[in-house]
Protein backbone atom coordinates (compact mmCIF):
# COMPACT_ATOMS: atom_id res chain seq x y z
CA UNK A 1 0.00 0.00 0.00
CA UNK A 2 2.96 2.25 0.23
CA UNK A 3 3.08 3.58 -3.24
CA UNK A 4 -0.26 5.63 -2.82
CA UNK A 5 0.35 6.13 0.87
CA UNK A 6 0.10 9.97 1.09
CA UNK A 7 -0.87 11.01 -2.29
CA UNK A 8 -3.75 13.00 -1.87
CA UNK A 9 -7.04 12.52 -4.24
CA UNK A 10 -10.00 14.66 -5.27
CA UNK A 11 -13.31 13.41 -6.99
CA UNK A 12 -13.61 14.54 -10.40
CA UNK A 13 -16.67 12.80 -12.16
CA UNK A 14 -18.91 10.17 -10.82
CA UNK A 15 -21.38 7.40 -12.53
CA UNK A 16 -24.65 6.22 -11.22
CA UNK A 17 -24.75 7.89 -8.24
CA UNK A 18 -27.49 9.54 -8.37
CA UNK A 19 -29.71 6.18 -9.35
CA UNK A 20 -27.71 4.80 -6.14
CA UNK A 21 -29.27 7.32 -3.94
CA UNK A 22 -32.97 6.37 -5.12
CA UNK A 23 -32.14 2.87 -4.26
CA UNK A 24 -34.57 2.32 -0.60
CA UNK A 25 -31.47 0.88 0.23
CA UNK A 26 -29.64 4.44 0.88
CA UNK A 27 -28.89 5.87 4.07
CA UNK A 28 -29.43 9.96 4.39
CA UNK A 29 -25.28 10.08 6.03
CA UNK A 30 -24.06 7.99 3.11
CA UNK A 31 -26.22 10.00 0.50
CA UNK A 32 -24.40 13.30 1.85
CA UNK A 33 -21.19 11.84 2.00
CA UNK A 34 -21.41 11.07 -2.05
CA UNK A 35 -23.01 14.12 -2.96
CA UNK A 36 -21.43 17.11 -0.90
CA UNK A 37 -18.62 19.37 -2.16
CA UNK A 38 -15.81 16.51 -2.81
CA UNK A 39 -13.16 16.82 0.12
CA UNK A 40 -9.30 16.12 -0.50
CA UNK A 41 -8.86 12.89 0.57
CA UNK A 42 -5.47 10.94 1.66
CA UNK A 43 -4.59 7.41 3.05
CA UNK A 44 -1.64 7.38 4.79
CA UNK A 45 0.42 4.06 6.34
CA UNK A 46 0.87 4.70 9.93
CA UNK A 47 2.59 1.97 11.17
CA UNK A 48 2.28 -1.84 10.32
CA UNK A 49 -1.67 -2.51 11.21
CA UNK A 50 -2.86 0.79 11.06
CA UNK A 51 -3.69 3.59 8.15
CA UNK A 52 -4.74 7.19 8.35
CA UNK A 53 -7.61 8.82 6.71
CA UNK A 54 -7.05 12.59 5.95
CA UNK A 55 -10.54 14.56 4.62
CA UNK A 56 -9.96 18.05 3.84
CA UNK A 57 -12.96 20.24 3.03
CA UNK A 58 -12.92 23.84 2.42
CA UNK A 59 -14.26 24.25 6.19
CA UNK A 60 -12.77 21.82 8.21
CA UNK A 61 -10.33 19.14 8.61
CA UNK A 62 -10.89 15.45 9.73
CA UNK A 63 -8.27 12.71 10.69
CA UNK A 64 -9.35 9.46 11.46
CA UNK A 65 -6.19 6.88 12.38
CA UNK A 66 -7.61 3.00 11.95
CA UNK A 67 -6.74 -0.35 12.77
CA UNK A 68 -6.64 -2.56 9.46
CA UNK A 69 -9.27 -5.22 9.85
CA UNK A 70 -10.76 -4.54 12.83
CA UNK A 71 -14.66 -2.98 13.48
CA UNK A 72 -14.01 0.71 14.83
CA UNK A 73 -16.05 3.61 15.22
CA UNK A 74 -15.59 6.78 13.44
CA UNK A 75 -17.15 10.19 13.49
CA UNK A 76 -18.65 12.07 10.24
CA UNK A 77 -17.80 15.91 9.13
CA UNK A 78 -22.01 16.22 10.13
CA UNK A 79 -21.00 14.91 13.66
CA UNK A 80 -23.01 11.76 13.27
CA UNK A 81 -21.07 7.92 13.86
CA UNK A 82 -20.72 5.09 11.63
CA UNK A 83 -18.67 1.59 12.09
CA UNK A 84 -16.34 1.31 9.71
CA UNK A 85 -14.11 -1.80 8.81
CA UNK A 86 -11.11 -1.03 6.66
CA UNK A 87 -9.25 -4.02 4.55
CA UNK A 88 -6.43 -3.76 2.02
CA UNK A 89 -7.13 -6.38 -0.53
CA UNK A 90 -3.60 -6.02 -2.54
CA UNK A 91 -1.48 -3.42 -2.94
CA UNK A 92 -3.53 -0.99 -4.53
CA UNK A 93 -7.12 -2.01 -3.24
CA UNK A 94 -8.54 -0.82 -0.29
CA UNK A 95 -12.22 -1.98 0.89
CA UNK A 96 -14.41 0.01 3.39
CA UNK A 97 -17.60 -1.25 5.00
CA UNK A 98 -19.31 1.23 6.63
CA UNK A 99 -22.74 0.04 8.98
CA UNK A 100 -24.87 3.35 9.95
CA UNK A 101 -26.87 4.21 13.32
CA UNK A 102 -30.22 2.98 10.87
CA UNK A 103 -28.50 -0.60 10.54
CA UNK A 104 -27.81 -0.50 6.93
CA UNK A 105 -24.15 -1.07 5.33
CA UNK A 106 -22.46 0.10 2.37
CA UNK A 107 -19.60 -0.67 0.48
CA UNK A 108 -16.63 1.27 -0.88
CA UNK A 109 -13.78 -0.34 -2.84
CA UNK A 110 -10.91 2.18 -3.58
CA UNK A 111 -8.68 0.81 -6.47
CA UNK A 112 -5.55 3.40 -6.98
CA UNK A 113 -3.07 3.97 -9.68
CA UNK A 114 -0.59 6.28 -10.01
CA UNK A 115 -2.69 8.93 -11.13
CA UNK A 116 -5.88 8.74 -9.45
CA UNK A 117 -8.12 6.58 -8.15
CA UNK A 118 -11.67 4.48 -9.04
CA UNK A 119 -13.69 3.90 -6.43
CA UNK A 120 -17.29 1.07 -6.72
CA UNK A 121 -20.05 2.48 -4.23
CA UNK A 122 -22.48 -0.33 -3.26
CA UNK A 123 -25.11 -0.31 -0.69
CA UNK A 124 -26.29 -4.22 1.06
CA UNK A 125 -29.49 -5.41 -0.90
CA UNK A 126 -29.25 -2.88 -4.43
CA UNK A 127 -27.93 -4.00 -7.62
CA UNK A 128 -26.59 -0.37 -8.08
CA UNK A 129 -23.28 -0.29 -8.55
CA UNK A 130 -22.13 3.53 -8.54
CA UNK A 131 -18.23 4.24 -9.24
CA UNK A 132 -16.42 7.87 -8.26
CA UNK A 133 -12.87 9.03 -10.18
CA UNK A 134 -10.33 10.97 -8.51
CA UNK A 135 -7.35 12.81 -9.36
CA UNK A 136 -3.95 13.14 -7.71
CA UNK A 137 -3.93 16.65 -6.35
CA UNK A 138 -0.58 18.85 -4.85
Amino acid sequence: MSWFSGKKYRRVRCENILELIKSPNANEQVIRLLTDSPPVISFTKTGETHIMLKIMSDDKNFYFNFPIGQEHEMEKRDGSKITAVYEILSDNILKQTVRTPDGKTAYFTREFTETGSKMKVEFEGSETIATIYYEVVD
